[in-house]
């Protein structure tokens, strides 16, 4: 489930990049100092990679794990987040002991909006949600 919420939530919906030496990226030769910036938020919606990209499906990493170029909610290669294993292990672990005791279900049927906070994307309204059962 963490790999599908990271997948439609990453922390940070862009990242950008010097580039140290030319570049081809879609047929066009970069050139050494011009500055990339892959939009993770458009990677982790194309149709092609992510069928229905717009739906929330925990099971479409159950047989496949996600791909090193085309799920990357942490950035990717040697600048990838510091803290990135650590936060995977963190959501696992805290959603493994909330769900594990309790079922929860969202406060309304509106779906959550995004916002920015400084560089990263939360939840636009907190994600208020009510213990269903314990």
């Amino acid at each position: 489930m963490s790999s599908e919420t990271l997948r439609l939530r990453p922390v940070i919906p862009i990242v950008a990049r010097w580039l140290t030496e030319p570049m081809e990226i879609g047929g066009r030769v970069l050139p050494a100092g011009v500055s990339v910036a892959p939009c993770i938020y458009l990677v982790h919606r194309r149709p092609d990679v992510y069928p229905e990209p717009e739906r929330f499906l925990p099971e479409r990493f159950l047989e496949n794990p996600p791909g090193t170029y085309t799920w990357i909610p942490f950035g990717g290669g040697v600048r990838r987040c510091l803290g990135a294993s650590f936060a995977q292990f963190e959501m696992k672990s805290v959603l493994r002991a909330i769900f594990s005791r309790t079922r929860l279900q969202p406060v309304t049927d509106r779906a959550e909006p995004i916002r920015r906070r400084n560089i990263t994307l939360v939840p636009g309204r907190g994600t208020k949600v009510k213990v269903a059962s314990a």
